[in-house]
C-alpha cells in the first residue's frame, strides 16, 4: 500500500500521454460533429449544438433546443418539459430516458429483493447475488483489508482518476467494481479466497482500468497503469487481475451507480428557479453549475464512507441532490429561517412525482453523508477537499456545509 502516495510521481511521458488521449478525444469528438453537420446539411434540418456530456459535468452552455412539438405539461412535474427542451439533442435519450431510468430502478428493486429474502443459497455463485451492487457488509469476510484501507483505495484513486482526466462515471463504475469484486471473493464462500492486502491496490488500479475502457473513448494504457501505481505491478500482473474481476463479476458492467440518477435530477433542475429566490436568468445559471458541482462534492464523499454501501444508487443520488440544493440555499437566501427549511420546499412536488421518492425515504442516507463530509477534515484523506477547493469545481469546498437538515 505505500505505492497509493505516488499520484505525484508520474512522468513527463505519462503527462504528454494524456493529453494526447485528450487531444484525441477532441478530434474524434470533431470528426463527429462534422459527420452529424453533413447528414442535417443534406436532410435540411436545423443545426443544434449538444452539450458533450450529461450536467454533473457539461461545459456551461446556454443554448437551449427547441422541441420538436409543444408538450403540454401539468404544472407539477417538470420532466416532461426538461425533456422537450432537449427533444431534438440525441446525447439527452429523451425517447429512451424513462425507460433507462426504470431498468434501474428495476435492477435496484432486484438486488434489494436478494438481500432481504436472503437468497445466497439460491444463486449458484456470489456474482449473481452481487450482479448490481456490492453487499453492505463485504469486508466483514476480508481478513487482510479493513475499512480505513478502503478508504485510502479510493482516496488515492480520486486522484488518479483527476490525474487520468477520465468523465465522472468512470470513478462511479470503478468503486462499483471495487465493492461488487469483495463482495464476491472473500472467506464467506470460500475460507481460502480473499483479496490479500498486498493486491488491494492492483484490485483497484484494474478496476479504474475496467470502467474507463467501458466509459472513454480513450482510456488510460496498460503503462500508465504500471506507472502509476509506482511499478508495484507489472503488465502480465495486471491483466491476469482484469481477468479475474471480469470473471468473477460474470462481465455485468452495466450497472445503477449514484452518477445517472443524481445526473438526470439536474437536468430536470436545469433553467428551472429551483431555490425560489427570483434571480434572473444569469444568476440563475451561476447557480446551476454550482448546484452541479456540490452535487458531485456529496457524491464523491459518499464514495468514500464504507457506511454508504447500505444505501441504494437512487437513494445516495437524491441525497446528493438533495444536500446541495439545502448548501446553496444557505448561500444565496438572504433568510436564514428559510435556509433551515422554514420556507420553500427545497425537495420539490415535482422532483418527489418524479423520482417516486419522499425526503424520508433518503433522509437518512442524507444524514450519513453530511456526518461523514463533517469528520473528513479530521483524517488526512483530502482528495474531494482538494479537487473540489480548485476554481474549476466551483470552490465547493470553502462552501458552509448545514448542521441539520430540513423535513421538507
Amino acid at each position: 500500500m505505500s505505492a497509493l502516495r505516488e499520484v505525484s510521481n508520474l512522468t513527463n511521458q505519462a503527462s504528454i500521454d494524456v493529453k494526447q488521449r485528450q487531444a484525441n478525444r477532441l478530434i474524434s469528438t470533431s470528426i463527429l460533429n462534422l459527420g452529424t453537420y453533413r447528414s442535417l446539411q443534406r436532410s435540411g434540418a436545423p443545426l443544434r449544438v449538444c452539450p458533450s456530456r450529461t450536467h454533473l459535468h457539461a461545459s456551461d452552455s446556454n443554448s437551449t433546443a427547441e422541441p420538436t412539438q409543444s408538450v403540454a405539461s401539468p404544472p407539477s412535474l417538470v420532466h416532461f418539459s426538461a425533456d422537450a427542451r432537449h427533444a431534438r439533442e440525441p446525447i439527452y435519450c429523451t425517447e429512451l430516458i424513462d425507460d433507462i431510468t426504470e431498468m434501474f430502478l428495476d435492477r435496484e428493486r432486484q438486488a434489494v429483493r436478494r438481500f432481504n429474502e436472503g437468497t445466497t443459497a439460491q444463486v449458484s455463485n456470489a456474482s449473481q447475488l452481487y450482479a448490481y451492487y456490492a453487499s453492505p457488509h463485504c469486508l466483514q469476510y476480508q481478513p487482510e483489508v479493513n475499512e480505513k484501507m478502503r478508504m485510502i483505495l479510493i482516496d488515492w484513486l480520486i486522484d488518479v482518476h483527476l490525474k487520468f482526466k477520465l468523465h465522472p462515471e468512470t470513478m462511479f463504475l470503478a468503486v462499483n467494481l471495487i465493492d461488487r469484486y469483495l463482495s464476491c471473493i472473500n472467506t464467506k464462500y470460500n475460507a481460502l479466497s480473499y483479496v490479500p492486502r498486498s493486491q488491494l491496490q492492483l484490485v483497484g488500479v484494474c478496476a479504474m482500468l475496467l470502467a474507463a475502457k467501458y466509459e472513454e473513448i480513450w482510456p488510460p494504457e496498460l503503462k500508465e497503469c504500471v506507472h502509476i501505481s509506482a511499478n508495484t505491478y507489472t503488465r502480465e500482473e495486471i491483466i491476469k487481475m482484469e481477468r479475474n474481476i471480469c470473471a468473477a463479476l460474470s462481465f455485468r458492467l452495466t450497472v445503477p451507480t449514484p452518477y445517472p440518477f443524481a445526473s438526470r435530477l439536474l437536468t430536470l433542475l436545469k433553467e428551472e428557479d429551483f431555490l425560489g429566490l427570483n434571480s434572473d436568468e444569469e444568476t440563475r445559471q451561476q447557480q446551476f453549475n454550482l448546484l452541479r458541482h456540490t452535487t458531485g462534492f456529496f457524491l464523491e464523499h459518499a464514495l468514500l464512507d464504507y457506511k454508504c454501501l447500505q444505501f441504494t444508487p437512487s437513494q445516495i443520488g437524491n441525497a446528493a441532490v438533495f444536500l446541495a440544493l439545502v448548501t446553496l440555499h444557505m448561500k444565496y437566501s438572504a433568510d436564514v429561517k428559510s435556509s433551515s427549511g422554514g420556507g420553500r420546499r427545497l425537495w420539490s412536488l415535482a422532483l418527489q412525482d418524479y423520482t417516486k421518492s419522499e425526503l424520508s425515504d433518503f433522509s437518512g442516507c442524507a444524514e450519513v453523508i453530511l456526518d461523514f463530509v463533517s469528520y473528513v477534515p479530521t483524517t488526512k484523506y483530502q482528495a474531494v477537499r482538494r479537487k473540489y477547493n480548485s476554481t474549476r469545481h466551483g470552490e465547493v469546498s470553502k462552501l458552509m456545509m448545514p448542521n441539520q437538515l430540513p423535513t421538507q
